[in-house]
């Protein structure tokens, strides 16, 4: 039995000693963080506030979309068009054959204003037409037209109509997009923040168990030493091997739980899978997290979560919503009616028909023969038939006809209502009907956030004074346990105790050691889930969502 328990000392060196477990994925390369750089890293880098960055970048773009209604329009509509008519009248064509030619070239400007549902409209027509009507005075003519309308509401659709119902929700839901954001940000830094301490957690759970490997590497060395002078019994040896092989086990997964918590921090941080981050060892500087929030009563805690939740926020957005569409409804329900007001001017300008007017033209023998006669018989000869002629502001060129349009020669004038009575609006009424449950709706779930965020602010808040105990308490643990580690040692190496009595008070000061531990991580945690209970994480870490 003694060259048993000799060879094994002997070889345990070769096969027995510590190496550092191996890490996938993380290289010799160390990265030192702060808490605050991590958010900074993350707020730079994460894909999920890219992604809701887009959509707020979206819902701006969707504003601008609804505000096109007031772009103005203008239109210009140039055309040529040939008519060749049948004549019902031998005057106008003896060939029963009327050809009429036209070259147009109109403008029609359209503009929406933004006030009170006005609109108005701006037509500017011209036209060169001719003829073969023998009757037509000037051919070809040049024909101007200017029109100008306003039209008013002043019931339905003054204040509100479907158009600026649509811009003032997009604009809603602009701001909504923006707490979207907000509340992903915090969301975000919330998250970045319980990885870190994670980590930390997880880099300080595994040194120490490292720290209990070295403790049984300690202890196997004090029971060879003591099979070796015959103070200590050699079956100790294999209950000293056994626990430093559990106490490696136990290290083992702690290693794997630290490269764990690091990629879940990475994930959060780096902008992409090829990020050379992903390779490096993060270090987190920060062990302990800065004070919570410091108010003098529940109440002051409560207040504030209520002035910074953008939970809070979002449903007075939606409630903004509902109340433009309530508003709109309301207004479909009113009797139309528009003022319309209208002004017009009209120019002409052309070329006087050189051919003979076709009436005198076919009395014209019968004219000459009666007044040769009556210079025969020594009468007074007839007067030629004349229908005088157009007067010379209307003979001339494109000139000419712009001159009789804005000389204001030819104006027309028109004042006066557009009245409609909706006998009834089911649609209008049902929606009316909708916003009404909505509202109500939107008053329960407000009620209800209300709740849940006083029960987030004293949950955290207590999770921090519990944390604050546990961290006493634990400390305590550990003063105590550590000096009956040393006493049972001392007494161990006297040989007036037992291996199994040393291993358990090193159980017991790890396990001290791990709840303190855990203690610190529950404050830390409770601490980020205070500042995010009461809206304060974006304050906190100088942040303004953009």
């Amino acid at each position: 039995m003694k060259r048993l328990v000799v060879l094994l000392l002997a070889v345990w060196p070769a096969f027995g000693g510590l190496q550092d477990p191996l890490r996938v994925g993380v290289g010799a390369v160390q990265r030192k963080l702060t808490l605050q750089e991590a958010v900074e890293l993350a707020l730079a880098n994460n894909l999920e506030i890219e992604i809701e960055r887009t959509n707020t970048a979206t819902a701006s773009a969707s504003v601008r979309a609804a505000q096109g209604f007031f772009d103005p329009a203008l239109r210009w509509a140039p055309g040529i068009e040939s008519r060749s008519l049948p004549a019902v009248s031998m005057l106008v064509a003896p060939d029963g054959k009327l050809a009429e030619r036209s070259v147009g070239h109109n403008l029609q400007f359209e503009q929406r204003l933004p006030w009170n549902g006005a609109s108005f409209q701006l037509n500017f027509e011209n036209s060169r037409q001719s003829t073969t009507d023998p009757f037509v005075g000037l051919n070809p003519y040049l024909m101007s037209r200017l029109d100008f309308s306003f039209a008013q509401p002043l019931n339905r659709g003054r204040a509100i109509d479907s158009q600026r119902t649509e811009i003032r929700i997009r604009r809603k839901q602009l701001d909504l997009s923006e707490t979207e954001f907000e509340r992903k940000t915090i969301d975000i830094i919330a998250q970045v923040e319980q990885r870190y301490w994670d980590l930390v957690a997880a880099r300080q759970q595994a040194a120490a168990r490292a720290e209990f490997v070295e403790w049984a590497r300690e202890q196997l060395a004090r029971t060879k030493r003591g099979i070796e002078t015959g103070t200590v019994p050699a079956v100790e040896l294999a209950a000293a091997e056994a626990e430093l092989q559990r106490r490696l086990d136990t290290w083992y997964a702690g290693v794997a739980t630290v490269t764990e918590a690091e990629n879940a921090l990475k994930q959060l941080v780096v902008g992409g899978a090829e990020s050379p981050l992903w390779d490096e060892e993060i270090v987190p500087l920060d062990e302990h997290s800065t004070a919570p929030p410091q108010v003098q009563t529940l109440d002051e805690l409560v207040r504030e979560a209520r002035r910074s939740r953008p939970e809070l926020k979002v449903i007075a957005a939606q409630n903004d919503i509902n109340g433009v569409n309530k508003q709109l409804n309301s207004n479909l329900l009113k009797p139309q009616v528009n003022l319309v007001l209208a002004y017009a001017s009209a120019g002409i300008g052309g070329s006087v028909r050189d051919t003979e007017n076709p009436i005198t033209a076919t009395t014209a023998a019968l004219y000459e023969r009666v007044n040769r006669l009556s210079s025969q018989a020594g009468l007074t000869q007839l007067p030629p038939v004349a229908f005088g002629g157009l007067p010379g502001a209307q003979v001339g060129g494109y000139g000419t006809s712009l001159s009789n349009l804005f000389g204001g020669r030819f104006p027309t004038l028109r004042a006066g209502l557009e009245i409609e009575f909706p006998f009834r609006n089911r649609t209008a009424e049902a929606n009316l009907a909708r916003t009404a449950i909505a509202e109500r709706r939107l008053r329960f779930e407000r009620a209800r956030l209300e709740q849940a965020i006083q029960v987030d602010v004293r949950n955290a808040l207590q999770a921090i004074t519990t944390a604050r105990q546990r961290i006493t308490a634990a400390e305590a643990s550990v003063r105590a346990a550590r000096e009956k580690l040393e006493s049972e040692t001392r007494l161990f190496e006297t040989g007036e105790s037992t291996n199994f009595l040393v291993l358990t008070r090193q159980n017991e000061l790890a396990d001290s050691r791990l709840r303190a531990v855990v203690a610190s991580l529950d404050f830390n945690r409770a601490v980020a889930r205070l500042q995010q209970a009461v809206g304060g994480t974006l304050k906190a870490y100088g942040v303004t969502p953009k």
